[in-house]
């Protein structure tokens, strides 16, 4: 195919942000510990892995892998919303400067996804602001939930205001919190704790009145949208058939809004694909995970197995993802 090939979810940490971590993190209550890094009292639940920093190896792996442009995103252990404000907004500040960077460097390769302190909404809009018209980014990565807070909670709007008015997509990734070890033991805290995070915070944000305030939000959301497409029918029920005091606060039913929500194609099977892009036609794209263990290592091979259709294919790994990064500044 002619036009470019995108990649919507895949991670980077800039040598420089490790550096300047090392250099000036303790003060803000970030440090790097051997091989990981600590935020606050927690550590990374992997080291910084090679791939994160490495951008020759994730150059050569786009080639190999058909991939033409990467939208970067920070790290979620390193969203730091458990630090006071003024740390997180140092944290995000250090990301966004490391993600321009690469950026500039290569800007026919990456585009960039902001961080953002999202314990204090007010800086988490400023922020944004600073990363998408200063620093260029053109999206925007959250996690599922802001430590016990939903992604629902009325506290947020500033936030979903700025997001916006400034018309970038917002990235929904879990982020590694509060993880009980029986989870840890058998690595389910990745397997089956990101998807049913991601799925939770979907619904969130169509039951609990978000997109009845912001309408002109647009999400991704990573690893297939988790179990969302495939209990959506529950949610949809629930939002009519929960009790009175827990119903759904929003105006409109969940399907008429699912199409302010993408969904990547990092689900591992090609009958899972099949039917994410029958149930979300238009609004899949192509995702890899770069580079973390779970990661597709063929992302491009994989939609292949799994669309027959060539206009499909064509608009999972091109158009749709194009048209989602294009900025639709609010009137």
């Amino acid at each position: 195919m002619s036009e470019p090939v995108i990649d919507l979810h895949a991670h980077h940490v800039g040598a420089d942000a490790v550096a300047r971590i090392d250099a000036e993190g303790a003060a803000h209550g970030v440090t790097v510990v051997g091989k990981k890094i600590q935020v606050g009292a927690r550590l990374t639940g992997l080291p910084v892995v090679a791939g994160l920093t490495d951008v020759d190896a994730r150059l050569s792996w786009m080639d190999q892998a058909g991939v033409d442009v990467q939208l970067v995103a920070g790290w979620m252990d390193l969203a730091g919303y458990h630090l006071p404000p003024a740390d997180g907004r140092w944290l995000a500040r250090v990301q966004n400067e490391a993600l321009a960077a690469l950026v500039a460097a290569h800007p026919r390769r990456f585009a960039a996804a902001a961080a953002v302190p999202l314990q204090d909404p007010e800086l988490a809009a400023t922020e944004l602001d600073r990363a998408v018209t200063e620093l260029g980014h053109v999206a925007v990565q959250i996690g599922a939930r802001v430590e016990h807070g939903g992604l629902d909670e009325p506290v947020l709007d500033p936030f979903w205001s700025a997001a916006e008015e400034l018309g970038v997509p917002v990235v929904v990734h879990p982020a590694e919190l509060d993880v009980p070890d029986r989870h840890r033991r058998l690595f389910l805290h990745i397997l089956t704790g990101n998807p049913a995070e991601t799925t939770n915070a979907a619904a969130a944000l169509m039951l609990g009145g978000v997109l009845d305030r912001h309408p002109g939000l647009r999400f991704l959301l990573v690893h297939g949208g988790g179990f969302l497409p495939y209990q959506f029918g529950r949610i949809a029920r629930g939002a009519v058939a929960a009790p009175e005091p827990v119903r759904s606060r929003s105006a409109h039913p969940p399907r008429d809004l699912l199409r302010h929500f993408h969904f990547d194609t990092v689900v591992h099977d090609p009958g899972a694909l099949r039917y994410l892009e029958d149930f979300a036609s238009g609004r899949v794209v192509l995702g890899s995970d770069y580079p973390f263990p779970m990661r597709d290592i063929d992302p491009v091979g994989s939609v292949g197995k799994a669309i027959d259709d060539r206009e499909a294919r064509d608009s999972i790994l091109s158009r749709t993802p194009a048209g989602l990064l294009a900025r639709r500044r609010t009137p």
